[in-house]
């Protein structure tokens, strides 16, 4: 029952997104998707470096994913952060132009469920991107994105181990 929800709101997210655009009611667009899944009480963090107009939508395949954004901070949590949205469905936050990058992104685990699992799709409004971040976004996300995947897959071994060894 489950995973046919799931697929249903993923068919509605790609529904959605392409009737937008395709009418041009609104110029956002997915520009990255994450799988990952987190701990109960745990965080897992990201760096969102894009310019612009950016919109996080979380999905939790399974137990309770929490989305928490600060641009003081590149590891928000339930005490230090900005924007959050912290629901028992989708959460979704906008990341307004204007705040400054790079924005910390945190993903709380629920302790509801042992281990929350999701999605994380990151739509951004190519419009909305202030004159010269164009080139210097494109240099500087080659490298960090590399590095962010390097990061991923070692903390990614380092918890499967931990979670082993407890």
């Amino acid at each position: 029952m489950l995973m046919e929800w799931w697929r249903l709101s993923q068919a509605y997210i790609f529904i959605w997104s392409t009737c937008m655009a395709f009418y041009g009611l609104c110029t956002e667009h997915l520009v990255y998707t994450f799988s990952n899944r987190v701990g109960s009480g745990n965080f897992s963090y990201f760096k969102l470096h894009r310019e612009g107009f950016i919109r996080l939508v979380l999905t939790s395949n399974s137990g309770d994913a929490d989305l928490y954004i600060s641009s003081a901070t590149l590891y928000p949590d339930y005490n230090n952060y900005e924007l959050k949205s912290a629901t028992c469905g989708e959460d979704s936050v906008e990341v307004p132009v204007e705040m400054i990058r790079p924005v910390g992104i945190g993903i709380f685990g629920h302790p509801s469920s042992e281990v929350s699992e999701f999605n994380l799709f990151v739509y951004a409004d190519d419009d909305n991107i202030p004159d010269g971040a164009h080139m210097s976004q494109h240099i500087t996300s080659s490298s960090e994105t590399e590095e962010s995947l390097v990061w991923s897959i070692f903390v990614g071994i380092l918890k499967l181990i931990l979670d082993i060894l407890v």
